[in-house]
């Protein structure tokens, strides 16, 4: 039997807001506009908002909980590297 994880609508939700990252980027260069970032900043920080208090991360079973554990270093990666772009530098912790 084959297990789906980061099947709800939460997670999935996260995952194409992380999977639409290259596109944003392209399309903020290619019409030279920044705002694209800083609204895909949002959407990515508003969709992770939902997922991290809706999916129990660290109490999961191991399985779900890596796979929850790899969106939470993608989100963390994407926003540094997008904030970056922006010329923002991202706090370390809050």
């Amino acid at each position: 039997m084959v297990k789906k994880l980061l099947s709800d609508n939460v997670s999935y939700n996260l995952i194409k807001n992380i999977a639409s990252y290259p596109e944003k980027i392209i399309e903020a260069a290619k019409r030279y506009e920044p705002s694209i970032i800083s609204r895909y900043i949002i959407n990515l920080s508003s969709a992770f908002n939902k997922f991290y208090h809706e999916c129990n991360v660290m109490n999961a079973e191991v399985e779900l909980r890596e796979s929850r554990l790899i969106l939470v270093d993608l989100t963390q990666k994407i926003i540094k590297d997008t904030m970056g772009l922006l010329g923002i530098e991202c706090p370390e912790e809050m």
